[in-house]
């Protein structure tokens, strides 16, 4: 059951059944709603024809409150009115008041006057108590539904009355409309939709099922296709490859991927015949390579391969023909490397003896020059502290000058408040006199007075006394003054001396401290030319010392470049190679008896030496290269 619930076609049909369903609710609603439109269509017209009546009232009214008609008579009027006021084919209207009686009806003139508010539908609805209750609610109006039963009818039939309150008179004004007219246009309404419906959703049943069978059959083929495909069968075509849909999508899809197996098989097929062809060149290279390993440089491949690895058979022959002129090289050059080694070793021994003794000189030259470095350096120092201490006596020669001459301008400035002193005194000594005579002139007013100016007299004469004091002070002051102007000067003059000296000596002092900075400055560049001179010598002894060590690994490297040179010539004495159009075999020779040169035996043209490892010599042959890239 779980299973069938993911399958395509209980989807499929599941979304047939939800479409089927949605179209009936959606049927239902409308004809419900389509109930409701004609009921509320009803009610607005008879919610229009009581206004019409209401505003009969409205009139009457009017003319009560004119004074055309009493209350009474516009009542009567208004029931008369209503009972013949008609529209339609058989609306009326009636009137009830708020205690429910009978004001007005047509149709039942025997109730006028009389309270029916115990009338009942056959629901057991108080009609006229319900119209009571919608008049007076807060909206004065509204429909009310009941079942009533018309004059020449046997049987009750609902009907929608409309009852609206007019307050002035306390009237209940209503009226009603049957609405058989309206179920009976309903009814066809329903059984059209009913019909539609129906036909509706035969068509979508139908159209669903094949919808569905056109997606489920060519998919289930499809599938069982898929699945043959999986288990090995891939020469059947592929089903609904023509489809349009997207399942034709999926099968064409399909089909590609059956095509692309297909052929992976047939390549599968060729992989088999191409293996086959690959083991035999790697059985045929392997022989050969085998032989080369033993040194076997004639061992040619000289039947074709395939095509595909035809190049490869033409890469080894070029490549073991390279390797066997190589190696003709490698012999021819062994002999020439030999001499040149020995030429390099026997110069390298006489480059020895000339650096050692080279680096001898040097250090003896290094070891003088040090010694006249390290005296000049001393002689600088000297030069450099007395340069020092001249500097110093400068300073304090000049600062002596400047204390000079700061006497000097304080001389000066003495000598200059001296003379505004003086100008004082004589201003003083003026005020004196003037005084003197102010107080003799008094003391003359005073004698003309008489007895009364002789208090002014003694005032008089006590202010001449002391004028005449301050002529006397400022006369000794003056000469004080003068006597120290004079000093004053004797003084100034002996210090511009005392200036002049001292300038003179800081001159000369200067002219030592120039020269003295001279001799360090010179002493002091001797010294760093010396300095440079000897890391000079020191760095060549060091180069020199450097390179007799350097000499000495040459000269073993050239030792043992002719060493390696032999040994060189025996690690290719295995190979068999070709000379021309004739192969040739190894010999052996004893390297005692030809040390120097290879040996020629007969018509075979081979080359022997003693046999060395092939580990050592290479071990030993990478410690000249290392030596002689030193060198």
């Amino acid at each position: 059951m779980t299973t069938a619930l993911y399958r395509l076609s209980t989807r499929i049909y599941a979304v047939i059944a939800l479409a089927l369903a949605i179209v009936s609710l959606l049927t239902f609603f409308l004809l419900s709603r389509a109930v409701d439109n004609a009921y509320s269509m009803r009610e607005m017209e008879l919610h229009n024809e009581t206004d019409t009546a209401i505003s009969l009232l409205i009139a009457l009214e009017e003319r009560v409150g004119s004074g055309e008609l009493t209350l009474t008579e516009a009542q009567q009027l208004g029931r008369d009115q209503l009972n013949s006021l008609r529209f339609g084919t058989a609306g009326y209207f009636f009137v009830n008041d708020l205690d429910n009686i009978v004001q007005a009806h047509p149709f039942r003139p025997q109730w006028e006057g009389t309270d029916q508010s115990a009338l009942e539908d056959i629901n057991g609805l108080k009609i006229f108590k319900e119209m009571h209750k919608v008049a007076t609610a807060p909206s004065g109006s509204g429909p009310v539904r009941y079942w009533f039963q018309k004059p020449d009818a046997e049987e009750p039939e609902l009907k929608i009355g409309y009852v609206q309150l007019y307050k002035p008179w306390g009237w209940i004004v209503g009226t009603g409309s049957y609405v058989s007219d309206i179920e009976a246009s309903l009814s066809w309404v329903r059984k059209a939709a009913f019909a539609t419906l129906a036909a509706c959703l035969f068509l979508l049943a139908g159209a669903g099922f094949m919808i569905a069978r056109s997606i489920t059959g060519p998919l289930a083929a499809l599938q069982a296709r898929m699945q043959g495909m999986a288990d090995g069968e891939i020469e059947t075509d592929v089903p609904a490859t023509n489809n349009r849909s997207e399942v034709g999508n999926m099968a064409q899809t399909v089909e590609v991927f059956r095509q692309s197996l297909l052929k992976q098989q047939e390549m599968e097929q060729g992989q088999v015949a191409r293996d086959k062809e690959r083991r035999g060149v790697v059985e045929t290279l392997s022989r050969q390579l085998a032989s080369l390993s033993r040194g076997d440089l004639t061992v040619q491949i000289q039947k074709a391969f395939p095509a595909d690895y035809e190049q490869l058979r033409q890469d080894f022959n070029k490549s073991l023909a390279t390797l066997n002129g190589t190696v003709v090289q490698v012999i021819e050059s062994s002999e020439s490397i030999r001499n040149g080694a020995a030429e390099i070793s026997q110069a390298s021994d006489d480059l020895s003896h000339r650096t050692e003794s080279q680096a001898a000189t040097l250090e003896e030259t290094a070891a003088a020059l040090e010694e006249m470095t390290a005296s000049v350096r001393s002689a600088a120092e000297g030069a450099r502290s007395v340069e020092n201490l001249m500097e110093e006596a400068r300073t304090e020669a000049q600062n002596s000058g400047t204390v000079v001459q700061n006497a000097v301008e304080a001389m000066k400035e003495i000598e200059t408040s001296s003379n505004h002193i003086s100008q004082i005194i004589t201003v003083i000594d003026d005020i004196a006199f003037q005084t003197n005579l102010l107080a003799l002139n008094a003391g003359v007013e005073a004698a003309r007075a008489g007895d009364a100016g002789r208090g002014f007299a003694v005032v008089a004469s006590e202010v001449r006394a002391l004028a005449q004091r301050s002529s006397d002070a400022a006369t000794e002051i003056k000469t004080l003054i003068g006597d120290s102007s004079q000093q004053v000067e004797r003084g100034v003059d002996l210090v511009g001396k005392a200036g002049g000296a001292l300038s003179s000596i800081v001159q000369k002092v200067t002219d030592i401290s120039q020269q003295v900075s001279g001799i360090a400055e010179g002493a002091s560049e001797q010294s760093t030319g010396l300095t440079e001179i000897n890391t000079g010598m020191s760095q060549l002894d060091q180069v020199t010392q450097q390179n007799a060590a350097m000499v000495e690994q040459a000269t073993a490297a050239g030792h043992l470049l002719n060493t390696d040179a032999t040994k060189l010539a025996g690690l290719v004495s295995h190979f068999a190679i070709t000379s021309g159009s004739s192969k040739v075999s190894p010999v052996r020779t004893s390297l005692a008896a030809a040390p120097s040169a290879p040996t020629s035996h007969g018509d075979d043209g081979g080359w022997e030496v003693e046999a060395v490892p092939m580990r050592a010599a290479a071990t030993e042959g990478s410690a000249a290269k290392d030596l002689w890239q030193d060198f």
